[in-house]
């Protein structure tokens, strides 16, 4: 063997680990210090891992009475308990959830890098190449310093598709069926919408008539997600009243909303497009005016589509994935962002199967293949200047420093104007229990409807109104116009029988009340 040959060699099996390192060093140096809660999600995350951590149940102890979690499938939530029990101080251990975050993208590089090799057909350079763009670009590396589910469903996803691929393969065995439906019910126990991959490995399997294998990839699912499903359908319940859309289970909520029926359904889909397109248009346009941000969003999609039409002769699970992924996200009454971040690294890869074909294509139409090409790379280009700025920037860190702003004058009246005792109706709950102990519920309550039709000043007066009702609520805080807007009317309203609200102080956007009461609760969870 020459001595070049030897270095390429030890080159090659040297790349994924210099890969892997550098993800993980790019990810540490941007995550920043910030305070866990601001965006919901992330502070229900560590209050769970810290229950289960300190052996008191997977529950929500920020909640009065703690109830049952029923909200949050718990894979996230226990590598957070493990962490928490090797460093129990908080905040200061949410430094070593944002490492673990830094752990689990590198291990996603590597999945992209492995997938791409195995399954495409792709060269290591060309796959190194979109596994840094699949990784170290702003979706997943802002979702890594925060802590945030995603970036363990991202690492998570590839094996579980690889091994999803080899069970769809005609000369797979029964144990690959068994296994490739154990992975995806492990992926779902992450992040719910996972489900999309057993229904796409179903159908794969379905569609070569292969049902029995079908039958084993269901049941090895099944029987994952079982005790998840039944611990849900036990304890559901505990969950009561305004809280329901926030802590309960998922489906009741998206069954509300579509109650709205095909108008809500249609509204939903529309939002949602547009939002796809603006997300899109953020990550690969090189221009921020509106008309050239619409035509790269609706360019790069097409363009996605290509890619996962030629990805379905070569990885038919992981096309069919997508498209049920994509349908749940564009039904799903939710802003899609954090939905197609985590999935970014295939949206990369998708792209990439768009230029081979394109490159492929130029021997029999030219002018098309080059248009295309042309087209391709001025959303490479947008996406240098859009990683560019965003890396000068730090863009994925402004999102929680604005929110920090926002809720800090309400923090500090909460820490400095309540006791241990109180129980808090606020927003950013789960930051104001985390940071100060005092056990705290959301002001109103959380529906699938209005991410369309946003609630009228007399519903979150209604809902405010019920809030102190059902729970032992001693004080209303809130930096929420709307919110302060309800408290006020309850305030002004002394005849009223409910619990009457006092003004306490006024404070940016909203301001604090003492809720007297002149009957007793009725409800005492």
């Amino acid at each position: 063997m020459t001595s070049a040959l030897q270095r390429s060699v030890r080159l090659g099996l040297l790349a994924p680990w210099l890969l892997g390192g550098f993800v993980f060093v790019v990810a540490v140096w941007a995550a920043q210090p910030y305070a866990v809660g601001v965006f919901h999600d992330d502070g229900a995350y560590v209050t769970l891992g810290k229950a289960l951590a300190t052996g008191e149940g997977y529950r929500y102890l920020n909640l009065p009475g703690t109830p049952v979690a029923t909200h949050y499938p718990p894979g996230y939530p226990l590598l957070l308990a493990a962490l928490w029990k090797i460093a129990p101080n908080f905040p200061q251990n949410v430094a070593v959830f944002q490492l673990a975050n830094a752990v689990v993208l590198a291990l996603t590089a590597w999945g992209v890098v492995a997938f791409a090799r195995r399954w495409l057909g792709w060269t290591q350079p060309v796959a190194i190449v979109a596994a840094f763009g699949g990784t170290l670009s702003y979706p997943l590396l802002g979702l890594s310093g925060h802590v945030l589910s995603e970036p363990l469903f991202a690492a998570a996803l590839f094996p579980a598709l690889m091994l999803a691929e080899r069970a769809a393969r005609d000369s797979a065995a029964t144990r690959d069926a068994w296994l490739a439906g154990a992975a995806v019910g492990v992926l779902t126990l992450v992040r719910a919408h996972g489900i999309a991959l057993i229904a796409a490995l179903v159908l794969v399997l379905a569609l070569r008539n292969r049902w029995r294998q079908a039958a084993f990839a269901t049941a090895a699912a099944v029987l994952v997600l079982a005790p998840w499903q039944l611990y849900v359908a036990a304890h559901d319940h505990e969950i009561v009243g305004e809280l329901r859309g926030k802590y309960a289970s998922y489906l009741p909520w998206l069954i509300e909303g579509f109650r709205g029926g095909a108008a809500f359904a249609g509204a939903t889909i529309a939002t949602n497009v547009r939002e796809i397109n603006l997300l899109l248009a953020d990550r690969f346009s090189l221009s921020d005016h509106a008309l050239p941000r619409l035509v790269t969003g609706i360019v790069a999609g097409a363009f996605v589509v290509l890619g996962a039409i030629r990805f379905a002769r070569k990885a038919p699970v992981t096309a069919a994935f997508a498209a049920f992924y994509m349908a749940i996200l564009l039904v799903w009454p939710w802003t899609p962002s954090r939905f197609l971040h985590a999935i970014w690294p295939i949206v990369i890869l998708f792209l990439g199967e768009a230029i081979h074909w394109l490159l492929a294509l130029r021997p029999q139409s030219r002018m098309a293949a080059s248009t295309g090409l042309v087209l391709t790379t001025a959303l490479v280009l947008g996406a240098v200047r859009a990683e560019h700025r965003a890396y000068r920037e730090r863009s994925w860190y402004q999102a929680a420093q604005h929110a920090t702003r926002s809720i800090a004058p309400l923090m500090r009246w909460v820490a400095a104007n309540t006791r241990p005792a109180d129980v808090v109706a606020v927003e950013a709950e789960q930051l104001v229990y985390l940071f100060t102990g005092r056990r705290a519920l959301p002001p109103q309550t959380f529906t699938a409807g209005e991410y369309v039709v946003p609630p009228s000043i007399n519903a979150t007066t209604q809902s405010l109104r019920r809030v102190l009702s059902e729970f032992p609520v001693t004080v209303v805080a809130t930096i929420s116009p709307q919110v302060y807007r309800a408290a006020q009317r309850l305030a002004d309203n002394t005849a009223a029988p409910a619990p009457h609200l006092v003004l306490l102080q006024t404070f940016t956007g909203g301001g604090a009340f003492r809720v007297e009461r002149r009957v007793s609760l009725t409800t005492q969870p």
